[in-house]
């Protein structure tokens, strides 16, 4: 078997197939590739020919992608898996990533320099080590937040960025990404007061904060700092953008222990930061009002806090434990 790195691509469709060849045929000196149309054969590929990565399509006859991947992890857990899909199918894509920890995901048509970069970092992430990389532990740390982080350099170029990153800019409304890699704003406006933002963060070290409107959900709200440089050059900017249709909270038990509260308190208290009213908390909870009311003094009381939207918003505030390689908001 030859040294080179070995990438399967999987799509039903052959003229995307060729086109991946094409694009992709400066890489034979370091790659072998090999391409299939059907996922029934690429998992008999798969289980001769071991491949180190795979980059399939989701939508396919038969057996789709998810399906493909986790036939190929019963075979043997050794390959990244990275999906091409189009913007229709990003909930699919984003279970993928939750039920068969896809690596990564890119939506069509993805320009030949992302793809490469991605297969480099899966292969990167394959490599057998004894000790983890500290940039892959950062970034398997990154992909446990609940907001979405983009670096971005001088010229708003995108350098990294988290999974929630991938799932925000892969949308396309309110956060994307050019063909160039280079972070825009969904008006051209925002775009220019989001690219001032970066620039003064760079520059001066201010930064700011703005919210990006999106056409059928909530405004997404982006901080953008600047980002202290340990060895490289390269000045850089991060941002943070919070999802509020998507922002995770804390489940009853982390509740419970982080506020030092009792385990029906939690459960309150856990509802009323769902959007519960307190009479529709007491009917989830199976108890009186009053009763629900007795609890919420006890829990102000405990809490310092004095108001019910002051309660909430700490709970908001609180860190959240995320299942493995989850994307906030992914069902």
């Amino acid at each position: 078997m030859s040294d080179k790195a070995r990438i399967l691509f999987v799509d039903d469709d052959i003229r995307v197939l060729a086109a991946l060849r094409r694009s992709l045929y400066p890489q034979v000196a370091r790659w072998e590739m090999e391409f299939q149309s059907s996922p029934e054969v690429a998992v008999e590929a798969y289980r001769a020919w071991r491949p180190q990565v795979v980059v399939t399509d989701m939508k396919m006859p038969g057996m789709n992608g998810l399906q493909m991947v986790m036939a190929m992890r019963r075979i043997g857990d050794t390959a990244r898996y990275i999906v091409l899909t189009g913007t229709a199918d990003l909930r699919t894509a984003i279970d993928a990533i939750n039920q068969a920890e896809i690596f990564r995901f890119f939506t069509k048509p993805c320009p030949s320099f992302l793809l490469v970069e991605g297969i480099q970092a899966a292969l990167a992430a394959a490599a057998p080590t004894s000790v983890p990389a500290a940039d892959t532990l950062a970034d398997t740390a990154l992909d446990k937040l609940p907001v979405a982080v983009l670096v971005v350099d001088s010229e708003a170029r995108i350098l990294f960025m988290n999974r929630l990153g991938g799932a925000l800019s892969a949308c396309g409304d309110g956060i994307v990404m050019n063909a160039r890699k280079i972070c825009r704003a969904s008006t051209p406006a925002d775009t220019v007061r989001l690219h001032a933002l970066i620039e003064s963060a760079i520059r001066n070290g201010d930064g700011g904060v703005m919210t990006l409107p999106r056409s059928c959900s909530s405004p997404l709200s982006v901080a953008v700092s600047a980002l202290e440089s340990s060895g490289d050059a390269t000045p850089k900017a991060v941002l943070y953008i919070s999802d509020p249709d998507n922002h995770p909270i804390p489940n009853a038990g982390e509740v419970m222990h982080l506020l030092g509260i009792t385990s029906a308190e939690a459960r309150l208290t856990h509802a009323l930061a769902r959007g519960l009213s307190l009479d529709e908390a007491a009917e989830e909870a199976g108890i009186t009002v009053g009763t629900a009311r007795g609890y919420l003094k006890q829990i102000f009381a405990k809490t310092g806090k004095t108001r019910q939207a002051e309660l909430v918003r700490l709970v908001m505030s609180l860190p959240v434990t995320l299942p493995n390689g989850s994307v906030p908001g992914a069902k």
